[in-house]
């Protein structure tokens, strides 16, 4: 393959990250998380809606959405390896790591968003 093809394909894939990540970011940005709602049941006004908590929670649910990109993003990458490899055995075993690694990675996404979301449940008593 030439250098000008896997530059360009380099490229597409970094504007598609990109892309992806901003995309998920926004939408992680949109939620609410049920902060609005647990605010009104203990009886805080308006204006501590739009506070700090809400806030941090916007901006872990867009950490979670730039994570999940991310981890689209190695999962794509360790399969273009895997693909390109020609016979090249260190290849082969660098798309495999990239792979293992980018599972391993979300799995403990998964449990960290899991627990969270325990904790929050039981501190709210919902």
């Amino acid at each position: 393959m030439s250098i000008m093809i896997k530059k360009n394909i380099s490229n597409l894939i970094k504007i598609f990250v990109i892309f992806f990540s901003l995309f998920a970011a926004k939408a992680g940005l949109a939620e609410d998380y049920g902060l609005s709602t647990t605010a009104k049941e203990a009886g805080f006004g308006a204006q501590l809606m739009i506070g700090a908590p809400q806030f941090l929670g916007r901006i872990a649910g867009a950490a979670l959405a730039i994570a999940g990109s991310l981890f689209l993003f190695l999962m794509i990458y360790g399969g273009v390896l895997i693909m390109s490899a020609a016979g090249d055995s260190k290849r082969v075993d660098k798309g495999k790591e990239v792979i293992k690694w980018s599972i391993i990675g979300a799995i403990i996404l998964g449990a960290a968003y899991a627990i969270t979301a325990l904790v929050f449940q039981a501190v709210s008593g919902q």
